[in-house]
């Protein structure tokens, strides 16, 4: 089941990229500036995967002191990982990404409590990182993307004016694209790598109370 669950993540994720790098994501970059932009999606995409677990948490078979627990730990992580944006730009994003992100994050939660309850033999923490991973992946990947239009639209004077114009275009914005990507890269990088050390120690610290 957690392995149909994963093929399912990865075809939002991969839908879901798309349309980030997609006119949208453009027109947010052209307001807002690729800096503001990539830390207002990061930050929304780490509050919806939080919203997620806390779900799972809920419907856990744990006493209720230790759910409490844990989705307090959770809201301290996730608080602790907040990036800098502008509220305008944070308000921006969670209006034209929100459901999308809240889609995703539930995707990799219920991979994740798949192999929490045993039936692959796994550990959620690992299949959490998994998911993750698939999301920074998709951007590396729509970075080079960015790149491979920056190239294609170099200088070439043996091109009309017009032509040459068109193709400044083309590489300005796919330029102001590679940076937005390349700054979601890192961040959700560093914020998963902090963010499920953090969960994991926790995690294991409440559990010793049960």
């Amino acid at each position: 089941m957690a392995g149909a669950i994963a093929g399912i993540v990865g075809s939002v994720v991969s839908s879901a990229v798309s349309s980030v790098v997609g006119n949208m994501m453009s027109s947010l970059i052209s307001n807002f500036g690729s800096s503001n932009i990539a830390g207002a999606f990061a930050n929304a995409f780490m509050g919806a995967l939080g919203t997620a677990l806390k779900t799972i948490i809920d419907n856990a078979p744990l006493p209720q002191f230790l759910k409490d627990a844990a989705k307090d730990l959770i809201d301290n992580v996730i608080g602790s990982n907040q990036q800098p944006t502008t509220p305008e730009a944070q308000d921006a994003v969670n209006c034209e990404y929100g459901d999308m992100l809240e889609n995703i994050s539930q995707g990799i939660c219920e991979e994740a409590a798949e192999e929490a309850e045993g039936k692959e033999g796994g550990n959620w923490l690992v299949a959490l990182a998994r998911g993750l991973s698939e999301v920074q992946v998709k951007f590396l990947d729509a970075a080079m993307d960015n790149m491979d239009t920056m190239k294609n639209n170099s200088v070439d004077e043996t091109k009309s004016k017009e032509a040459q114009a068109e193709d400044r275009e083309e590489f300005i914005q796919a330029q102001s694209e590679y940076q937005a990507n390349m700054q979601m890269f890192n961040m959700m990088a560093n914020m998963t790598a902090t963010s499920l050390k953090s969960l994991g120690e926790g995690l294991t610290a409440i559990a010793r109370k049960q």
